[in-house]
This record gives C-alpha cells, structure tokens and sequence, in this order.
C-alpha cells in the first residue's frame, strides 16, 4: 500500500470517528407508545452531549390510523408538529429537524407528500419497515414466519420504498433478521438486491443502534443479533451507497447510544454521512 493511500485511510477513520456522537436523526417520543420522552427533553440532553443535528421522527400518524398501537393518532399530527416547533424555539443553540418514520404504501404517497412535507412543512421523512405486505396481507418483521416467501416479500418491499424516492433513508434495512434465521443463498441474494436498489436509486441505507441494545436472537448458528446483520454490511462495502448512523433512541438518555455501529463502518470502509 502506498504511503498516500495509508494517510488517506487514517484521515478516513479519524473523521469518521469525529462525527460519532453529534447527529442523530432517528429518535421517538412517547407518542409513539412504545418509547419515553418529548422534543424538548431529546432537545436537552442532546445540548449537553454537544449534538449539532437533532431529528425527532417518530412513527407518522396515518390518515386511516392504521397499527395504532404503535404509532400516534392522526388526530395528534398538528399536536407533535408543534412540540418539535416549540423545542427548536426553546434550544436555538441545536439544529431541530422535524421527520417522520414512514412505511411506504402507495395508497400514503399523496398524504406524506401534501401533508406531511407540504401543509406541515417536515424536513424529512424516513423509510421504516416494520410491516411489509405479502400477498394482499401486511405481516410484521418481528412475528412474520421464518420462510423464503416471507424474505422475498420483505425484499421486493424495501425495494419499492427505495425506490418511491420518497425517503431521505431507509432505517433499518436488515430488519428481516428478527424473522429469517439463515445466512444462505436466498440472504445474500436478497440483500444484494437491496443494496444495488439503493446504490441505483442514491438513497441512503441506515446502521441502527437500536438492534445492538435488543435481545439476542437465537438461529440454528447460535446466538446473533438481530440487526445490524454484520454479513449484510460486509456485502455492502461492494455498493457505492451512503451509510447514516442512528441510534434509533426511544428514550431521550439513549440519543448517542451507536452500539459498534462505527465499528462496523471502519471494518468495511463504508461512506458515512451525516447530513443529507
């Protein structure tokens, strides 16, 4: 290796390793019914941890109030646009972004777009799929069965979110962990398949540190966890995609909480933003 090439690698990791801890645009609040926390207390901590970038993106209301245990009711849209307005105003010292965590359906499109980015004017909304449709039906990453049909579907799901364009990035990608247990043919097909989506369309795919703070999974290989899929993001390195780093926090204490996330990106050289 030339000496040129050494210097860039080091300056590489340094600044990566300079960008760990001060932006983070994948957080929720107890609107969500499963996390803790309002846009000011995310705001405060992330203050005192010298955060330069906050987004809070909880999941979106829908206008049908569709998986209404996990997410807010169409009805608290205009309440939760205002707290994030009221945090920008009481901490003008952090840059407050106002997102969304999005499945994609066409028949949401108009709703995210007219809505969400227009009458609300939100800064960005993400890309989630906890739910993903197989054959006319939705099935949930987290009780979904452990099939080939399943992987596929999930597959062709995150595709179609991809490329909607409607996302700044996609969180969590590898979520078909929580339900397909291999490492096979069929995975490694499949996660090229969304890779190669994102390097075609140029949306960003997200290393989620909520996956390194839950409960491992157990597979036929033993103990893993869920997500990040580390074979996923080995494949990665052989995509010219942008990797954003989040904590994914349901509680305002967790906001810089990457697991080896920047581990992982320093393992496989892969492009890290942080703005987009």
């Amino acid at each position: 290796m030339l000496e040129s090439d050494i210097l860039e690698a080091i300056n590489h990791l340094n600044e990566i390793k300079l960008r760990k801890a001060n932006t983070n645009y994948h957080t929720h609040t107890f609107r969500c019914k499963h996390a803790t926390g309002t846009a000011s207390d995310y705001a405060k901590i992330a203050v005192e941890k010298k955060f330069t970038i906050l987004g809070i993106s909880d999941h979106t209301a829908l206008p049908d109030n569709r998986w209404q245990n996990i997410r807010m009711p169409i009805e608290d849209l205009q309440n939760y646009s205002d707290e994030i307005d009221e945090a920008s105003a009481t901490y003008p010292q952090i840059k407050i972004l106002k997102g969304m965590e999005c499945e994609y359906a066409p028949e949401y499109t108009q709703f995210y777009i007219d809505e969400l980015l227009g009458k609300y004017r939100f800064d960005y909304l993400i890309g989630g799929a906890h739910f993903f449709p197989v054959q006319n039906e939705w099935m949930g990453c987290y009780s979904a069965d452990n099939t080939k049909a399943n992987l596929f579907a999930y597959t062709d799901y995150i595709i179609d979110s991809i490329e909607s364009k409607l996302f700044a990035f996609i969180a969590h990608p590898d979520l078909f962990g929580n339900f397909y247990l291999k490492w096979d043919k069929e995975t490694i097909s499949c996660s090229r398949a969304i890779l190669e989506a994102a390097a075609g369309a140029q949306v960003p795919l997200e290393i989620n540190g909520y996956g390194y703070r839950k409960e491992m999974i157990l597979t036929n290989d033993g103990f893993r966890k869920r997500y990040p899929l580390d074979n996923f993001w080995e494949l990665a390195e052989n995509y010219e995609i942008s990797v954003i780093i989040n904590s994914d926090a349901h509680k305002p204490e967790d906001i810089d909480k990457f697991g080896d996330a920047f581990g992982l990106v320093e393992k496989h050289a892969l492009k890290v933003i942080t703005e987009f």
